[in-house]
């Protein structure tokens, strides 16, 4: 297994500012606890806080007293900690509990005022993922497996956060090495040998091949190559989304035709991809790739409204509009249309994932497109200037006495359209 090179774990945590906590993602087992002991060391020199961050997903019998062992492990080492339960529908499977897990970090992250995740993941993690995700006939994208410094894997619960991965040219074994070196001791979790589990089944295949004379070398030449390209990617993207691309404060988007002759192949279909993420507040494009490129073709030839991903592609001269579908938002075919309750002053509330709204008033949000009742010529005057098809979803606050204030244009400063930002992110989102 690679060795981790001299100046890896510091040169990724020198871009942490000198007063920003550190925060990890604890499990009391060995990697994690390595990571911690040596934060908590890099830590002392300039008073900086550690916090271990414990997930009790309550999904098996001794759930709440395995929290509390690694609790005492991690404040026996010098962090602060916290344990946070799942408190919502019991848990089934690898996914919900993931999907939990991340929404309580995230939460936790936010109440500390940070916005970095350190996580434990190692060499040999990077390498199973590579190889779970080439059986499971990923691309490209899915294949350069995880990001040293990647966006948060939930949206919008991570919203301004990133996770930090600087074990990553490290492996297991001289993990536990220093561990038995600094008489530090480690949990053991079960799941670990339970081969119910597809990456324990994975773990114990490359044992055997390792002792037949298999070496890691050539799957670790394979990742790189595509960790190389998603690199490269990413330097193309960043200046087409700037020069072809732009985002409305009034969620919408649009991309000039020309960027179809510029570009071409996974970076076009990424692009594509991160624009309607963007609008759509979706965690996930259904389509994509190909077939997303296909689509945003069509619309460019025909000159043709097509609706995809959560949102309507739409050509006007030279430029694709993208805006939220509005029966996504405003119902269709039996489902209510979308409704939000602001029950508490200033505090932050999501609409559609794709806006962040504090508001000083109560009331209850709802789209434009199904607010009845009038409104005030200075909003009327204001919404003219709105293009029609971006209208029927934009956030309106129903207060009780009546009024209806259309936030983007009556009150700008208490709404932020999220999903401008996410759509300039240029980074591996969800590794």
């Amino acid at each position: 297994m690679t060795a981790e090179p001299a100046d890896f774990f510091a040169r990724i945590l020198a871009d942490f500012d000198q007063s920003e906590p550190f925060v990890i993602g604890f499990s009391g087992g060995g990697d994690s606890t390595a990571l911690l002991a040596r934060l908590v060391k890099i830590a002392k020199r300039n008073a900086r806080p550690v916090h271990a961050l414990i997930v009790n997903h309550r999904m098996k019998p001794g759930a709440n007293a395995e929290a509390e062992r690694a609790a005492k492990l991690a404040h026996s080492l010098g962090a602060q900690v916290q344990i946070l339960p799942w408190l919502g529908t019991p848990l089934v499977g690898h996914a919900s509990a993931r999907h939990a897990r991340f929404s309580l970090l995230a939460d936790a992250l936010h109440a500390l005022h940070t916005h970095r995740l350190l996580l434990a993941h190692t060499c040999d993690d990077q390498s199973e993922t590579f190889l779970l995700r080439l059986a499971a006939g990923s691309g490209p994208h899915g294949l350069a497996a995880m990001g040293v410094d990647a966006p948060y894997p939930l949206w919008p619960e991570g919203f301004g956060l990133r996770v930090c991965r600087p074990l990553l040219k490290t492996s297991r074994a001289q993990l536990r090495e220093e561990l038995r070196q600094a008489q530090i001791s480690w949990i053991e979790d079960p799941a670990n040998a339970d081969r119910r589990y597809a990456r324990v089944q994975l773990r114990d295949q490359l044992a055997d091949l390792q002792a037949a004379g298999f070496s890691l070398k050539s799957t670790e030449r394979a990742m790189a190559q595509f960790q190389n390209l998603h690199r490269d990617e990413q330097v193309q993207l960043e200046p087409l989304i700037t020069d072809h691309v732009g985002f409305s404060p009034f969620g919408f988007a649009w991309v000039h035709t020309n960027i179809t002759r510029i570009v071409c192949g996974t970076t076009l279909a990424r692009l594509f991809e991160q624009v309607i993420l963007g609008v759509s507040g979706a965690q996930r494009c259904k389509h994509r790739g190909v077939k997303l490129v296909e689509r945003w073709q069509r619309v460019i030839e025909t000159g043709r409204a097509c609706a995809v991903n959560g949102c309507v592609l739409r050509r006007k001269d030279q430029q694709v509009f993208v805006y939220r579908d509005p029966g996504a938002v405003c119902g269709r075919d039996g489902r209510p249309p979308l409704t939000v309750p602001i029950s508490a002053f200033m505090e932050p509330v999501w609409f559609d994932n794709r806006w962040l709204i504090r508001t000083p008033e109560l009331g209850v949000l709802m789209p434009l497109g199904v607010c009845g009742g009038s409104m005030g010529a200075a909003q009327r005057s204001a919404l003219a200037l709105v293009p029609a098809f971006a209208r029927k979803t934009l956030p309106v606050l129903c207060t009780p006495d009546g009024k209806k204030q259309v936030l983007p244009v009556s009150a700008p400063k208490s709404i932020l359209f999220a999903g401008a930002q996410r759509g300039l992110e240029t980074g591996t989102i969800f590794a």
